[in-house]
This record gives C-alpha cells, structure tokens and sequence, in this order.
C-alpha cells in the first residue's frame, strides 16, 4: 500500500482513493466501450465535481496515465484548475468542459492557451468565441452539443443543423466533435434511449453527408456504454462506472466487474456502556434493547454521511457489521456492538467501500450512488493508494 502522503498525518476519518481500482475499473470500461467498433472508442474520462468526490486533480493525472484520451468537466473553473494542476506534470491531455461559455466572455482568454474543446449550444457564443480567436491568432476546438431528447441544454436538430452550416464559416473555430446525452442510458432496452440513439444518429450522418466531416462522434455515458454500444459513434464519455458503481444497480442486466474505488473510513474514538433503554443522540430516536456497549465514531453528515442513515445503515469494524444507533450527528455516528464484540478504540470503521458500498446507503436514502460519492465533504481528506 502506497499513500501519497504521511501516515501520520492521516485524519481519524478519511476517503480512501485505490488507485488500482480505478484503473481496472477504467480498463472494462474501455474493452466494453470499444467492443462493437473495430477501431476502438476513445474515452472521454468525466471527472467533474470532484471526480464525483474522489478528488478531481488525482484522479484525472491518473487516468491519464492509463490512456484516457480526453478528461471531461462541468464548467470552465473546473477546466482552469485542472489544466493548471495538470501543467505541473506536463500533461497536456484535452479537456472537454461540458458548460456552456456566456457574454461576458470569461474563461476566453484561458481556453485558447489550454488545450480546452469548448461546448457550443448557441450559435452567438460560437460568433463571439471566433472573433476572440482571431483577434488572439488562434484556432479553437469545439464540440456541438445536439438535444436529442434530454430537453437540457443544446441545439435542436432543426437548429442544430442551420447553426452547424453556419459554423463551418467560422475560420478561428474547429469542429472537433458532436455529442449527445441520453436521458434513460440505466435502463437496458429502452425505446426513450432507442429513439434518441436513431435519431442523434440520423442527424449525424446528415450533417455528415451535406455540410461537414466531424472526428469525434459520442452520445453515450456509463449506461450508454453498458445498454447502448453503437459502432457508429467512436467516444464515450464514462462517469459513475470509472468509480465503481452502475447507474442503476436494479436494472442494470449484467455485472461487468466493476468494484468501488473509494473507501469511507474512520475509527472508534469512543466506548460506552449503556443499561436497557436508554436513549441515543439528539431527539431520543433510538433506546437500547439491552445492556450493550456503544461505540462513537468521529463522522457525521458534516462529513457527508447522510442524516436520512439514522437507525438504518450499517458499520463495519474488524470485518463484522454493526447497526448504526441515534440520530446522525454533524460530526457523530454511534453503532451497537453489543457486550462481547472485541472492538477496542481505535480500531478501523469502514461507513462504506467494497463489502458495503455506497448504493446500499443510496438505496436507504432514495437517492443515487453519486450523490452519496459526491457530497463526501471538503473536510474528510482523501488517501491514494495502489495495490
């Protein structure tokens, strides 16, 4: 086990980040991209909102270390810091940032000394972007966002298809790519994903066909990949998958080998011995059943671990499981381990990873496996390991 930094310096409660999982992980994901086209399928690794909170810098120069051709953000500050942290490594890989540029014309002058494929969803952006270019003597990458469905942001076709003609006009930018988004990938079969996939499709080879070639075609994300694998399209854009989890574990039809990348953990800061009823944590939402011990753990919703867990999730320590008691504090969890457990303070919590992963906690909650990764809070400190 490699950390990336002192031991001893490690917080009681931390994000493990295996590095070693990640790139499994990223190797599936790329054979499955790629296994209906005999050319391959680039990837298009998303790291946004933090690498979904396994910490955007760390993992994007790692990804790009196994082969990532394109790392994909939400906005252009995300953009700017990646490329400046990225610099440090002389890793030039492009960027495609998935926002979208406004008026005030922010982030130009960046994005044409970055290596950034700007997203275009507005032809009066485009214009504007253009006229920076040659006013700086640049050319800039673009990629044209089409609204095959999702009813987001991005050109219609009819639109889509008018702006494009106009586009190929403009001298300072290159059309680098085309994309799409689906809104129903998690779902294997479905005829919502089918049409969009024909139709964005169709639009495609029109454009091809009467007004421009375009290098990179793409629609799919991580149930695109998993449900909706077309050889026409030669990029994917992976997010959730990267990092262990499918879209929708209940609907998702086959299991690819994925396993989670990041560990919650933290430690027994705390053992209490309780009499029958007596009652835990705020708003006395919990009595205990026996006389048993109680163990207090330092991480709370302040960490990212949801209130919604209160007297529902699970801990584990020393590879057995224990009911979580009480009210999620902000700072506090509590778990039951009975009179004769054998744990002892200090002895290691996992709150979620491989045994226990975070779709089980989403699954409690009523939310998704990215919103429990990505709300893992600025305070809780991320470890990288390789084994």
């Amino acid at each position: 086990m490699n950390f990336s930094s002192d031991e001893k310096r490690i917080n009681d409660t931390f994000a493990e980040i295996n590095l070693g999982e990640l790139k499994k992980n990223y190797n599936i994901i790329k054979k499955r991209a790629g296994k209906r086209n005999k050319n391959g399928v680039k990837i298009c690794s998303i790291v946004k909102a933090n690498a979904y909170g396994h910490g955007m810098n760390e993992i994007a120069k790692a990804l790009a270390g196994y082969g990532t051709e394109y790392l994909g953000t939400a906005d252009y500050s995300e953009s700017m810091i990646l490329r400046k942290y990225l610099n440090n490594f002389s890793l030039n890989i492009p960027i495609l940032c998935l926002g979208l540029l406004t008026e005030n014309r922010k982030f130009f002058n960046d994005i044409a000394e970055g290596n950034i494929d700007v997203t275009i969803a507005d032809y009066k952006i485009a214009l504007y972007l253009n006229n920076f270019a040659k006013s700086r003597n640049k050319k800039i990458n673009i990629q044209l966002q089409i609204d095959s469905g999702i009813n987001r942001i991005g050109f219609g076709f009819k639109d889509g298809y008018e702006a494009i003609k106009k586009l190929t006009g403009l001298e300072n930018l290159k059309i680098k790519g085309i994309y799409s988004h689906y809104a129903t990938s998690e779902k294997p079969r479905n005829s919502y994903a089918l049409r969009q996939l024909n139709d964005f499709k169709s639009f495609v080879r029109e454009v091809e066909n009467n007004l421009v070639k375009i290098e990179l075609k793409h629609i799919s994300n991580s149930g695109g990949i998993l449900n909706y694998n077309d050889p026409f399209f030669n990029m994917a854009r992976p997010g959730i998958s990267l990092y262990g989890y499918y879209p929708d574990r209940k609907k998702s039809t086959e299991d690819i080998g994925l396993t989670p990348v990041m560990t919650f953990k933290s430690k027994v800061s705390f053992i209490k011995d309780l009499d029958k009823n007596q009652s835990i944590s705020y708003g006395r939402k919990y009595f205990t059943k026996r006389r048993t011990k109680i163990a207090s753990i330092p991480a709370g919703y302040g960490d990212g671990y949801p209130r919604l867990l209160t007297n529902k999730s699970k801990v584990q320590i020393n590879g057995k499981f224990y009911n979580t008691v009480g009210t999620v504090c902000m700072d506090w969890i509590m778990a039951d381990i009975g009179n004769n457990s054998g744990v002892n303070i200090n002895d290691e919590v996992i709150l979620f990873g491989k045994d226990y992963p975070a779709d089980r906690l989403s699954d409690i909650t009523g939310t998704i496996p990215y919103e429990i990764t990505c709300n893992i809070s600025s305070r809780v400190q991320r470890v990288y390991v390789s084994r």
